[in-house]
């Protein structure tokens, strides 16, 4: 075989591997989690301090577990078909638990079962979407958020918002509480009374938190939780109410962290007798899910360990909200099956400096040969890449102009791409032309 043919063949089959690798990198299941085993990103405990109930994913497929506060005695209580199970809570009496599954359409359900896994039941049907669940102090409610499915799905582009709702725990009489789309509502939580709902929700510029009066039916958006010279100055996410009333943990950008690219969130918490604000946290990370314990000074949390990465690992652990001091709890839980290694590595090799790796050779080498056949042409696969970029670019304006903004951005991000691409060949074949005289 001459050097034609050699090259001829190298290019063909360098093509078809970058082909096929795009084709896999657009086609493939994009889900970062999954085959993922660890933590999920929610935590439950029980009202007598004596168990954890959380998420935990097995290969991908995420079920409700309780444990000992010590991680051990580790037990599976879920078992949905194709969903995965998540942020469970427990009721007043530790009897029940309420936790979410997430369908393969991307639509949550409510769903109720006993502390032993017994008697699992779905609330609410596929019309609503659920985001959050609590019970009411007497065991007899269940109030959530949740939006209709069919205006989740549309994204961005739906009418309507999120809104409370209430249902008993039999299922039954299902009352919409609020009519006032809200654009989000999270991290729900009552008043020691049990009169009063709060949750939070982005107001453009901070999450805030508001209240829902229930038995007036009434939304206060400027609630007497907190005061005001506090409410307004940050934002306070996955907030939650200590027992007895008398603090508020919650989580928040770290100040150091404001000034970077990436957000450090820890934890702080709030004396509602003096309004004090102390910082719990200093582990320049990010943390989630923060629970006070029922009795003590104690807080359970979770920790991103390698934040900003996807999937998310956490770890279990506990801060003392006086001394500070955080220990952490090792859960006894399952290991990974070790299944579809092949598909996983081949998930794993194939991203976005894959496809630009097998561009640049497929065109570097598609120069090297036309500098050997067709010298006075060397420079067109190049040239042909930048005009490529260009038009990518182009296009980029008018979808984000006409389509979705989003889609735009995607468009930009791939013609900024080609075109370092491009320029990285245009440098070879230059080099390579004086080298190669």
């Amino acid at each position: 075989m001459n050097r034609k043919h050699t090259f001829l063949l190298t290019m063909g089959l360098i093509f078809i591997l970058f082909v096929g690798t795009l084709l896999y990198a657009i086609l493939r299941d994009g889900d970062p989690y999954r085959y993922f085993t660890g933590l999920g990103s929610e935590i439950s405990i029980a009202p007598d301090d004596s168990n954890i109930a959380f998420s935990y994913y097995t290969d991908g497929e995420e079920s409700i577990y309780t444990a000992n506060l010590d991680g051990s005695h580790v037990r599976k209580l879920s078992h949905s078909n194709g969903g995965d199970d998540r942020q469970p809570d427990y009721s007043p009496d530790g009897n029940k638990l309420v936790y979410l599954t997430k369908e393969k359409d991307g639509i949550q359900t409510l769903w109720i079962m006993k502390k032993d896994g017994s008697n699992s039941r779905q609330l609410t049907s596929n019309e609503l979407h659920v985001t959050d669940a609590i019970f009411s102090y007497d065991g007899e409610t269940i109030y959530f958020v949740a939006v209709e499915a069919a205006e989740f799905m549309e994204g961005e582009k739906s009418r309507e918002g999120f809104d409370l709702f209430s249902m008993k725990t039999d299922g039954g009489q299902m009352k919409q509480l609020t009519n006032t789309n809200h654009f989000s509502m999270n991290n729900l939580f009552l008043s020691p009374d049990g009169n009063t709902m709060y949750y939070s929700e982005f107001d453009g510029v901070e999450e805030r938190i508001y209240s829902y009066a229930i038995q007036e039916g009434e939304i206060n958006v400027t609630p007497s939780l907190l005061p005001k010279e506090i409410a307004s100055t940050q934002s306070f996410y996955e907030a939650q109410l200590s027992p007895r009333g008398n603090y508020l943990v919650y989580k928040e950008v770290s100040e150091v962290s404001q000034e970077s690219s990436l957000f450090e969130y820890e934890l702080f918490l709030v004396d509602l007798k003096t309004n004090r604000v102390d910082r719990l946290t200093k582990l320049r990370k990010s943390v989630s899910s923060p629970v006070f314990f029922h009795e003590g000074e104690k807080i359970a949390f979770l920790e991103n360990t390698n934040w900003p990465e996807d999937p998310a690992v956490y770890q279990l652990k506990t801060i003392d909200s006086q001394t500070k001091d955080i220990g952490t709890i090792t859960l006894d839980v399952p290991k990974s099956a070790g299944g579809n290694r092949f598909i996983q590595m081949l998930d794993n090799a194939v991203n976005s400096y894959t496809v630009g790796i097998l561009y640049i050779l497929w065109v570097g080498l598609l120069s090297v040969y036309l500098h050997h056949y067709y010298p006075r042409k060397v420079y067109v696969p190049s040239l042909a890449s930048f005009s490529i970029a260009i038009l990518i670019l182009m296009v980029s304006f008018a979808v984000a102009a006409m389509v979705n903004p989003w889609y735009g951005i995607g468009l930009g991000m791939l013609a900024a791409a080609l075109f370092v691409c491009s320029v990285i060949v245009f440098l070879f074949v230059f080099i390579y032309k004086r080298l190669a005289r």
